[in-house]
């Protein structure tokens, strides 16, 4: 049985099957299962855009870093068919222990979906302990840059370098490379996002805050990249 095979059959991706995407009115019949589909075949289309110069920028940083671009599309695949599965939990008014580091957090759908990653995936032995943490906290923090940019809107709040060493060294110890995983899947979870300005906002911030600092060079897409 593949990963995905194992997601599908969770209790956790049935559950989901009833559940309606928030993304879309519960009139238009779209279902979590959906929206974790659609952004998962988006990560495919990502990686099979040979003529796109953008994204060739992108997965030749990813070689820079150390990475294999194979391994992180496996892992972001992974990650597009779990990180909204939570919602079926999802539970503001509830606080509970951080399964990743133990803090008091609301159970927010990302934490819930970590819930389920290790639910289904912590028995994978086809996974190293490194390749799940990797997993967990990206799903984790799928979520942070859209949250970061609210407080721009609202506040004129630049995140600082610090604010982005720390959101890269919970999915990698590589400088850069932490955050290369949420600027790519950011491009794919756009699966009911009308608006995109803050992908182009996390882009712009984490490149003049972060990488620019760190000397590393950031290519930042332009509409037609992201759809």
């Amino acid at each position: 049985m593949n990963y995905f095979e194992k997601i599908q059959n969770s209790d956790w991706w049935q559950k989901a099957t009833q559940c309606f995407d928030r993304h879309y009115d519960e009139s238009d019949g779209i279902m979590l299962t959906d929206h974790l589909i659609a952004v998962t075949e988006n990560v495919r289309e990502l990686f099979n855009q040979p003529h796109n110069l953008f994204l060739h920028n992108m997965f030749e940083l990813l070689q820079v870093l150390k990475l294999s671009v194979e391994k992180v599309k496996e892992e972001l695949l992974i990650i597009a068919m779990l990180h909204d599965i939570g919602k079926i939990e999802d539970d503001k008014s509830l606080y509970v222990d951080h399964p990743l580091n133990g803090e008091l957090v609301l159970y927010r759908h990302p934490v819930a979906s970590v819930n389920a990653a290790i639910d289904i995936l912590g028995n994978e032995t086809s996974l190293s302990n490194d390749e799940k943490l990797r997993i967990y906290w990206t799903i984790e923090q799928h979520d942070i840059s859209y949250g970061l940019f609210r407080e721009y809107i609202k506040k004129a709040h630049v995140p600082s370098f610090q604010t982005w060493k720390y959101i890269n060294n919970n999915i990698s110890t590589i400088p850069g490379a932490g955050l290369l995983y949420l600027l790519l899947f950011k491009l794919a979870d756009i699966h009911g996002h009308a608006n995109i300005a803050d992908v182009i906002w996390f882009y712009s911030t984490v490149k003049e805050n972060y990488y620019n600092p760190l000397g590393i060079k950031l290519p930042i897409p332009l509409e037609k990249d992201i759809r």
